[in-house]
């Protein structure tokens, strides 16, 4: 897990966090914590390619503080791992970027590649830790996202709740 939040370091975020947020009304929370993030070409058509009630949000963003770039690499290096595309180009971005990835396989790719990472929650649980949210307003997003269709276990939600807590 992260544990600084430095808007001097490039953060590449994928998909599965940007909509996330979106579907909860929190997209800003990024920019609030990160200043801009970073995603690749195949991300950005990811998120931009289904016209969903939160692209709107998304696409207001983009250039703004979502910022796209384009990567080189052959995603089958990572797909066969069961990666998606989007998740597979993160992987060749420059090698001291944080990545903000939740997928267990795009994390053990992490580890193999020795990327520096963690994910929503751990982003959430390090902004209360540096001051850069209120515990109020962190346990208000996790709720949200746990009514939401972000996949987490009530075990996770246990931990992350107290986490935040003891913060």
């Amino acid at each position: 897990m992260a544990q600084k939040l430095s808007v001097s370091m490039r953060t590449f975020v994928d998909s599965s966090t940007i909509i996330a947020l979106s579907r909860i009304g929190e997209l800003d929370l990024l920019k609030k914590l990160l200043g801009k993030i970073y995603i690749t070409k195949s991300i950005e058509k990811e998120l931009l390619g289904h016209n969903y009630p939160e692209t709107d949000k998304i696409m207001q963003a983009m250039g703004d503080w979502i910022i796209s770039v384009r990567v080189k690499g052959n995603v089958k290096q990572f797909t066969k791992y069961g990666l998606g595309e989007g998740e597979a180009t993160l992987f060749f971005t420059e090698k001291k970027a944080r990545l903000i990835i939740d997928e267990l396989n795009a994390r053990r790719v992490a580890d193999v590649e020795n990327r520096d990472y963690t994910g929503l929650l751990g982003l959430i649980v390090a902004a209360v830790e540096m001051k850069k949210i209120d515990k109020k307003k962190a346990k208000e997003v996790i709720a949200k996202l746990a009514e939401s269709d972000f996949r987490m276990t009530v075990v996770l939600y246990k931990t992350i709740m107290e986490r935040i807590a003891k913060s």
